[in-house]
C-alpha cells in the first residue's frame, strides 16, 4: 500500500521491549505504526502526522503519560485523536480517573490480552476512517454548495453576475451609498437590431456575440463597477460612488468600445447599443424605482435611434404612465364603443371623381378627446390588441359598405389597413370569410392596405396570405412606398393591385431643390409598366396636383380634396363631387372623346374662331402667359392630346406637359376642361359687349 495512504498510529513507550511487543501484535499492511519512546518524542511526531490512534505508555520517566494526554488534549490540531492508556494492572482507582479526566479513552491494563488490543485498535481506526470520510464527504458538499451558489448568482451563458445577484449588489450598494451621503448610477442596455443576428444565423452564433459582448462591457467600465447580465440582450451596469457626469464618461466609453467589429467564426459584426441611464438619489431612493426609470430612459434611447443614450428624467415617467393607462384604456375602447371609421376619398386624376376611399379609425375618448392611430395603433401592436381593433374596423367597414351597396354613386372601392401581425395568423382567411359573408358584402369591393415592413419577415408566410385573400377576389394594395427598402421584388413578386406612395415623396415634388418629382415620375412610369394601379398620397395644394396629373398617375388622395370624413358627410361629398364632374362632362358646349376634349362646331351658338382668338388674347394678357403657352393653349382649346400637340408645334410631349402644367396653374384651374370653359366665358362677355 501506498505509504501516503496508510493509516498512521503513534505508539509511546519508553521500554523498547514493550514498544516491540505492541508492533508484533497489531502490524498490518495499512498501517504505519511510529514508535516514540518518551513524551516529548510523541509531541514531536503528532506536529508531523496524523495519528488514528494513540497508544501511550502512563509511567515514564520525565514526562508521564498524563502530560503527556494533557497537552495532546490542549492542542487544537491533535485534540480529537483517541487516546489508548497502557499501564500495569496494580493501578488504583484513583490513577485511573486521572487518566479519564485528561483524555483517556480507554485503559489496557498489563499484562494485556493482544486480541483485546487488536479488537480495540480496530475500532478505533474504524471510527478514524469513517470520521475522515464524513470530512471528505463535508468538503466535498461545501464545493457543490459553492457551485451551485454560484450557478445561483451567475449567468450560464456569460458567467456575468444575474438578475439575482444584481439585486443583492444593488441592495448593499445603495445602503452604501446612503450611508456614506454618495450618488450612485444604473445604467439598463440593450442590444440594438440583435434579432436579426439570432433569426438569419441562429441561436449559436448569437449566444458567441453575446460573450463577446459581455467581454467587452467589462473591459470598457471601470475595475469597481458591477456588469451583470439580466437576460436575452439585456445588461445591467452599478456605478458606485459615480455622480451624473462621471456616469455618462462610462456611456460614452461603451459606446465608443462598440464602434469596433466583433469578429466570430468567420463572420465580423458591427452591433450598437442603446443606454438609459438614472441616477440615486435624484432619480430614485430604491432599487425598482431606479431600475424602471433607467428603465424609462433605455426606451427614448431606442425611439431615438440606435447607439444612442438617454439620462431618465421626470417627463419619461410621465410618457410612461400614460401609455400605461393607454394600453388598459384600449382593452375597454371596443366594448365601451369608444372607435369610429372615417373615409378619405381618393381621386381619379382623369375624371375628378371619387372612385375608392380609405377607411381609417379614430378613438374617441371621454376624457383625452380624439387620440391619433400613430400614438394608440403601435401600443395595440406591442399589447396585441391590433388584432381584435383591426377586426372590428373590417367588420364595420363592410356593415357600411353593404348598406352603401344599394346607392349607385357609391358603388367604390374601400381600403382597410392591416397590421403586419395579422398575416402571421393561421385563421385569417377564415376571419375574413366570415365577416364577408355577415355582411353580405361584394368582396370586389374591398381594398386590403399592408406596409412594406410587413414583408420584410416571413415572406413566405405572408405572400401565402396574400394570395389566398386575392382568391377571395380582394384586392391588395401596398402602402407607403418609398418609406422601407423599396424593393422592385415585392412589386414583381407579390400580387398588389395597387401602389401608394408616401406622401413625404408627393409633397417634395414642387420643392427644386429635391429629386422627388424625378423619382416620382420613375416609380409612377414603373408600377404602372408592370400593370399595377398607382395612388399619390398627401396631396395638399394645387401645385402638387398639377405635377401628379402631369406624371399621369391614376389616383390621388390628400388634403386638397377632402379630410377625412364621417360615413354621412363622406355621402354627401362623393354625390357633390361627382354629380358636378359628370354634368361638367356632359356640357352642352363640350365633350369627351377617348379623354380627349373637343368642341361641337354645331353647338358654337355664333361663337366663331375670330372671337376665341380674341378671348385666349385677353386670358394671356389677364394670366401672364408666355407666347409658347398661348400656342398650346390654342391648341388645347381646338381639342387636340398632348401627342398632336408635340407633333403640330415641334416639341417634346414632356414639354408639352410641363406647359400645360404651367397654364393650369396661372388660369387656377385643375383640368382642360375648365380653362376651356374659363376661354367660352371671356367669348360670351366680350359677344355681350359688342
Amino acid at each position: 500500500m501506498n505509504q501516503e495512504n496508510r493509516i498512521n498510529i503513534l505508539l509511546v513507550d519508553d521500554r523498547p521491549e514493550n514498544l516491540l511487543a505492541l508492533e508484533a501484535i497489531i502490524e498490518r499492511d495499512e498501517y504505519n505504526l511510529i514508535k516514540a519512546y518518551s513524551g516529548e518524542e510523541a509531541l514531536k511526531y503528532l506536529l508531523k502526522y496524523d495519528f488514528a490512534v494513540i497508544l501511550l505508555d502512563v509511567q515514564m520517566p520525565g514526562m508521564d503519560g498524563f502530560s503527556t494526554a494533557k497537552i495532546i488534549k490542549a492542542r487544537e490540531k491533535t485534540k480529537n485523536i483517541p487516546i489508548l492508556f497502557i499501564t500495569a494492572n496494580n493501578l488504583d482507582s484513583e490513577h485511573i480517573f486521572m487518566g479519564y479526566s485528561v483524555g483517556a479513552i480507554d485503559y489496557l491494563l498489563k499484562p494485556f490480552d493482544p486480541l483485546i488490543l487488536k479488537s480495540k485498535l480496530e475500532r478505533f481506526v474504524e471510527l478514524y476512517l469513517l470520521n475522515k470520510k464524513i470530512i471528505e464527504q463535508s468538503k466535498s458538499l461545501e464545493d457543490k454548495n459553492k457551485t451551485i451558489e454560484y450557478i445561483a448568482y451567475h449567468d450560464g451563458l456569460t458567467s456575468l453576475p444575474n438578475r439575482r445577484m444584481f439585486h443583492d449588489v444593488m441592495i448593499q450598494n445603495l445602503m452604501n451609498a446612503k450611508n456614506k451621503n454618495e450618488t450612485l448610477g444604473l445604467m439598463y442596455l440593450d442590444l440594438d437590431r440583435f434579432k436579426s443576428v439570432n433569426d438569419s444565423l441562429g441561436h449559436l452564433m448569437g449566444d458567441k456575440l453575446l460573450q463577446q459582448v459581455s467581454k467587452r462591457l467589462v473591459n470598457a467600465v471601470r475595475e469597481y463597477d458591477f456588469v451583470a447580465r439580466l437576460g436575452g440582450d439585456e445588461f445591467v451596469i452599478v456605478l458606485s460612488n459615480s455622480n451624473r457626469e462621471e456616469c455618462l464618461e462610462v456611456a460614452e466609453e461603451i459606446l465608443s468600445s462598440f464602434k469596433d467589429p466583433f469578429y466570430i467564426d468567420n463572420f465580423e459584426f458591427y452591433i450598437t447599443t442603446c443606454i438609459g441611464l438614472s441616477i440615486f438619489p435624484y432619480d430614485g431612493e430604491d432599487s425598482n424605482t431606479l431600475m424602471k426609470n433607467a428603465d424609462a430612459a433605455l426606451y427614448r434611447a431606442k425611439e431615438q435611434g440606435k447607439n444612442e443614450y438617454k439620462v431618465y428624467h421626470s417627463g419619461m415617467n410621465i410618457e410612461s404612465y400614460r401609455k400605461f393607462l393607454m394600453q388598459n384604456e384600449l382593452r375597454k375602447a371596443i366594448e365601451l364603443d369608444q372607435f369610429s371609421i372615417v373615409y378619405q376619398p381618393r381621386i381619379d386624376v382623369e375624371t375628378g371623381e371619387v372612385v375608392n376611399a380609405e377607411a381609417l379609425i379614430r378613438w374617441n375618448h371621454p376624457s383625452w378627446g380624439v387620440v391619433r392611430p400613430d400614438v394608440f395603433i403601435p401600443i395595440a401592436e406591442e399589447s396585441n390588441l391590433i388584432f381584435e381593433i383591426d377586426k372590428w374596423v373590417l367588420k364595420k367597414v363592410c356593415e357600411q359598405m353593404s348598406r352603401w351597396s344599394n346607392i349607385p354613386y357609391l358603388s367604390i372601392k374601400v381600403s382597410v389597413n392591416f397590421s403586419a401581425q395579422h398575416f402571421l395568423q393561421r385563421d385569417l382567411i377564415k376571419q375574413i370569410k366570415q365577416i364577408l359573408n355577415v355582411s353580405k358584402m361584394n368582396p370586389s369591393m374591398l381594398e386590403i392596405e399592408i406596409t412594406e415592413s410587413a414583408l420584410l419577415q416571413n415572406e413566405e408566410t405572408v405572400l401565402q396570405a396574400l394570395q389566398q385573400i386575392k382568391d377571395l377576389n380582394i384586392q391588395i394594395a401596398l402602402d407607403d412606398y418609398g418609406t422601407g427598402y423599396s424593393s422592385i421584388k415585392y412589386l414583381r413578386e407579390f400580387p398588389f393591385d395597387t401602389v401608394k406612395i408616401d406622401k413625404s415623396y408627393i409633397q417634395d415634388t414642387t420643392n427644386p431643390e429635391k429629386n422627388s418629382r424625378v423619382i416620382v415620375d420613375s416609380i409612377i412610369t414603373l408600377v404602372k409598366n408592370l400593370g399595377i394601379h398607382v395612388v399619390a398620397e398627401g396631396v395638399e395644394t394645387i401645385e402638387q396636383l398639377n405635377v401628379i396629373r402631369n406624371l399621369q398617375c391614376n389616383e390621388v388622395q390628400g388634403y386638397f380634396y377632402s379630410r377625412p370624413l364621417p360615413p354621412e358627410d363622406f355621402v354627401l361629398y362623393v354625390e357633390k363631387l361627382n354629380m358636378e364632374n359628370r354634368q361638367s362632362k356632359t356640357s352642352k358646349n363640350i365633350k369627351s372623346v377617348d379623354n380627349v376634349i373637343i368642341l361641337e362646331p354645331k353647338e358654337e351658338i355664333g361663337i366663331n374662331k375670330t372671337l376665341i382668338e380674341i378671348s385666349i388674347q385677353i386670358i394671356k394678357r389677364e394670366n401672364s402667359l408666355s407666347t409658347r403657352e398661348v400656342d398650346v393653349f390654342s391648341l388645347i382649346v381646338e381639342g387636340l392630346s398632348n401627342k398632336e400637340i408635340s407633333e403640330n408645334l415641334f416639341i417634346s410631349e414632356h414639354t408639352v406637359k410641363n406647359h400645360i402644367t404651367n397654364i393650369l396653374s396661372k388660369l387656377n384651374v385643375s383640368d382642360r376642361v375648365q380653362a376651356i370653359a374659363l376661354v367660352y366665358e371671356t367669348c360670351i362677355n366680350e359677344k355681350k359687349i359688342k
